[in-house]
Order: C-alpha cells, then sequence, then structure tokens
C-alpha cells in the first residue's frame, strides 16, 4: 500500500504545488531511508558515516587521503576526521604515514575492517534491494538520471 505525501504527514489541506509535492517526497523519502539504514548499521555498532568509509576503502583502487575520502564521501575534512578516529578505535582502519609528506596519511582497512564490510555489506544489499525490488533497472537507471539532473541544476545556481 502507498501513502501519498499528503496522507503520510496528515496535511490537512493538500499540496497544491507539485513541485513542492515532490521535494517533499524526496526529503521524506531520504529521511525514511535514512532511519532504516541508521537500525541496521546499528546492529554492527556502526554509523551510516562509518559504513560508507568501509564501503569506500573497500572498493578503492589507490592509496587514499583523509581529504580524498572527505571530497568522495561529500563531508568535511573535520567529520572524516572525526569518523576515522572511530573507526581507528574499533580496529578497523588504519592511517599510514605518506613518507614523502609528513603532514598527510594514506586511510586504508585493516584486517578486521575487511572482515567487517563484508559481513555488513550482504546485509545492507539485501535491505536495499527488499526495498528497491519493485523497478526495474531501466526505472532505476532513469531516476538516477533525473536525480544527477537536479543536483547539476542546483549546483548550477550556487
Amino acid at each position: 500500500m502507498t501513502l501519498s505525501i499528503n496522507t503520510e504527514l496528515e496535511l490537512e489541506s493538500p499540496i497544491e504545488d507539485i513541485r513542492h509535492e515532490l521535494v517533499l517526497n524526496f526529503v521524506r523519502t531520504s529521511a525514511v531511508i535514512a532511519a532504516q539504514g541508521t537500525a541496521l548499521f546499528r546492529q554492527f555498532d556502526l554509523t551510516e558515516a562509518q559504513f560508507n568509509v568501509l564501503f569506500a576503502l573497500k572498493y578503492k583502487k589507490n592509496e587514499w587521503t583523509q581529504s580524498d575520502l572527505s571530497k568522495r564521501l561529500v563531508v568535511t575534512r573535520a567529520s572524516i576526521t572525526s569518523v576515522l578516529d572511530k573507526l581507528e578505535a574499533k580496529g578497523l582502519v588504519t592511517r599510514n604515514e605518506v613518507p614523502e609528506n609528513r603532514r598527510i596519511y594514506h586511510v586504508a582497512l585493516t584486517r578486521k575492517g575487511r572482515q567487517m564490510i563484508d559481513r555488513v555489506e550482504p546485509v545492507y544489499r539485501d535491505a536495499i534491494h527488499r526495498v528497491l525490488d519493485s523497478f526495474s533497472k531501466r526505472e532505476c537507471r532513469d531516476m538516477i538520471t533525473k536525480m544527477e539532473v537536479i543536483r547539476s541544476l542546483t549546483t548550477q545556481t550556487e
């Protein structure tokens, strides 16, 4: 059963602007997905940000610095430092000195970090497949393209 945003938010008057309704649907859907992710990652004593770092490090091909991670994950350098501090304390990542530049570190998964992401990733993939199973690959690609257009138009106006 699907609910309109008007019904779900128990609005007393329906939203009259279709574009506003679309934006509210994006925001509400994002919040619902984030809440589901929080619950899923909590089972593994991780946050979404920590999972994203582990996931990114699993699939990187080259050495990455903290700055590289913050750019790829669209978080501030201060935020990535905090996330890495917590992951390092759990023994899931390590920061290795770069001999030619003592101010930066390369970030890598530890064996324990690799084991953790290998345990969490299938559970995560199963969860997103269950939620998005009613969409064909083509429909997923179309939605991705539309969101890319929205982001490109939004960044042009900044």
